[in-house]
């Protein structure tokens, strides 16, 4: 009996009987009063009247249809007063949060507790599941996937070696020279540095056998360093400082370079660091810069030497490096965390999650004839974009992961969104399906969310359901809600009844044009009205059941019963 065309009694009669006693003749006055039932209690009456939403489904012509439940890992965990009422009315839940981020932490660790615990309790009543999203391009752990692949950059680092410093040579000792002079070792006459070397004659130029510390090797120094202290008259000015490097002593050619004084030392004062002098003067051969062993000549042009040097150093520097991961290491890589992924999500689903939603939202929206992608765009936060590494097979890779660790009868859909505003995307979504197939996997069907508003144009939707059939594959509509376009306080009862007459007609229309074999479902994706903390649509009404203490039902419960009731 429809409880909009007509009503059924209107009060309740209560019988009340007052006696007065005034004295032990008196007599019992009998009074009747009447109260009117309140026509909200006489209408809630009518809808609490229906049966469960499931028994009014007819599935032997149907065999793969399943009316579904939105639920969070949380609600199933605990066993919620929503689990429990799904269970009652629904013969599947469907989870959504299935996200990379969710189950992957910062540091690319798994943690599936969660999700382990949902399935744990669900397994106790067995409610099948329909899962996902699987890969998505939000809600990834972008900064750890992205760490991945990151360019190694080694910073450059700088030194010196002091090479000779005359410390362990004994007094009076000489070095090999380059000319007629001599050399010895003394002692500094300013008493501050130890031991120094005393160069006297023309054109003379001291030898050094250099052997450079451990793991160093020529080309990483780019000068030479000497202290310096000598008069005017003695090598201070002259035709500049010298130097070679060489294999072995003896004549050499050397490079010029400019004079001591050049350099800021003073007459007969130390020069300590002042004279520095470029490597690269010297036109080192790749095989030269290989060198760990060599001779090094050094020493001030003059025509009458008599100098002191001290303290030859070599300063060193390696130029930091980046190094770029090539394609195929990418590739590498996320195939590996694919992997990881995939088995962690599968291994905890086998047996107890038997309809996956194996990628969402793929296909472009300006270019549906594209896949989605981040490459030449900085990606919001938490975003990160699978097939932009993996390419096109990045959804039949994971399509047989899911198979190997879950189990191999499991259901994989493809689900997109804005299908009846955007209907080229279903060409493109089922181009890709077929690309995909093409690589030796099967997609069983297409699932898509309808969030809709009670002005929604239904001719767009029936042209969508229309495509969807045609493409032969199962079609599911996993995120169904017809919001009144305001709060919940503020929705008329004008606009509840647009409502249900709007869940009502959906529920024809999909049951109108989707063969019987080719449905999947329906998924309400809230089936309680929103709270106002709900990320999704807060504080709007969308569900058949308020979010009250006990979820009482509404119109649109009444309308989906209806419309499920004619198709028996």
């Amino acid at each position: 009996m429809n409880m909009i065309s007509k009503q059924i009694s209107r009060g309740i009669a209560f019988y009340f009987v007052t006696s007065l006693l005034f004295n032990s003749c008196a007599k019992f006055e009998t009074r009747e009063q009447y109260i009117d039932k309140p026509q909200t209690i006489i209408d809630q009456e009518e809808l609490d009247a229906y049966n469960e939403l499931k028994t009014y489904i007819d599935y032997s012509s149907q065999p793969n249809f399943k009316l579904g439940a939105e639920l969070s890992l949380a609600d199933v965990a605990n066993n919620s007063l929503l689990y429990r009422l799904t269970q009652r009315h629904f013969d599947e839940i469907g989870y959504t949060e299935l996200h990379h981020m969710n189950f992957i932490q910062a540091d690319g660790s798994i943690f599936i507790t969660d999700l382990q615990a949902a399935l744990e309790t669900n397994s106790a009543v067995s409610m099948p599941i329909h899962a996902g999203h699987l890969l998505w391009h939000e809600n990834q752990q972008a900064n750890y996937l992205n760490g991945l692949i990151a360019d190694i950059i080694i910073p450059g680092e700088s030194g010196k070696d002091i090479v000779e410093n005359f410390e362990e040579i004994a007094l009076g000792s000489s070095f090999p020279v380059r000319g007629s002079g001599s050399n010895i070792v003394v002692n500094d006459p300013d008493g501050k540095s130890g031991k120094v070397l005393n160069m006297k004659g023309a054109q003379t130029f001291p030898q050094f056998q250099i052997n450079l510390p451990e793991g160093r090797k020529l080309g990483d120094y780019k000068t030479v360093t000497i202290d310096f202290k000598g008069g005017g008259c003695c090598g201070l000015y002259g035709a500049g400082m010298r130097m070679a490097i060489t294999t072995a002593i003896g004549d050499v050619t050397l490079n010029n370079f400019n004079s001591p004084s050049s350099f800021g030392v003073g007459d007969n004062v130390w020069g300590r660091g002042l004279i520095t002098l470029p490597l690269a003067n010297l036109n080192l051969t790749p095989a030269m810069k290989e060198f760990t062993s060599f001779v090094l000549t050094i020493g001030s042009a003059t025509g009458s030497a008599d100098y002191l040097i001290d303290n030859i150093t070599m300063n060193w520097e390696k130029i930091g490096e980046i190094i770029v991961k090539t394609p195929e290491e990418r590739t590498q890589i996320f195939t590996n965390e694919l992997d990881k992924y995939i088995k962690a999500i599968g291994e905890a689903g086998k047996d107890k999650i038997k309809s996956w939603s194996v990628v969402y939202q793929p296909i472009d929206e300006a270019n549906p004839s594209k896949l989605r992608t981040g490459i030449g765009t900085t990606p919001p936060a938490n975003t990160f974009y699978w097939q932009d590494y993996l390419g096109k097979d990045y959804a039949a890779m994971t399509i047989e992961k899911i198979k190997q660790y879950a189990s191999a009868d499991d259901n994989i859909f493809f689900t997109e969104t804005n299908l009846f505003n955007n209907p080229a995307k279903i060409q493109g979504l089922m181009d890709f399906i077929t690309y995909t197939e093409e690589k030796g996997v099967k997609v069983d069907g297409i699932a898509t969310e309808l969030a809709l508003n009670l002005d929604a144009d239904k001719a767009k939707i029936e042209a969508m359901l229309t495509s969807l059939a045609e493409t032969g594959k199962l079609v599911k509509i996993t995120g169904l809600d017809i919001g009144t376009g305001t709060s919940t306080t503020q929705t008329t009862s004008v606009m509840y009844q647009q409502q249900a007459s709007m869940y009502k007609w959906f529920v024809e229309a999909y049951y109108t044009i989707i063969p019987a074999n080719q449905r999947a479902g329906i998924t309400f994706r809230s089936p309680i009205d929103q709270a106002s903390n709900s990320t999704w649509r807060p504080n709007e009404p969308l569900g058949l059941w308020t979010n009250t203490a006990n979820y009482l039902r509404k119109l649109s419960y009444q309308a989906v019963v209806e419309a499920l009731e004619q198709q028996k």
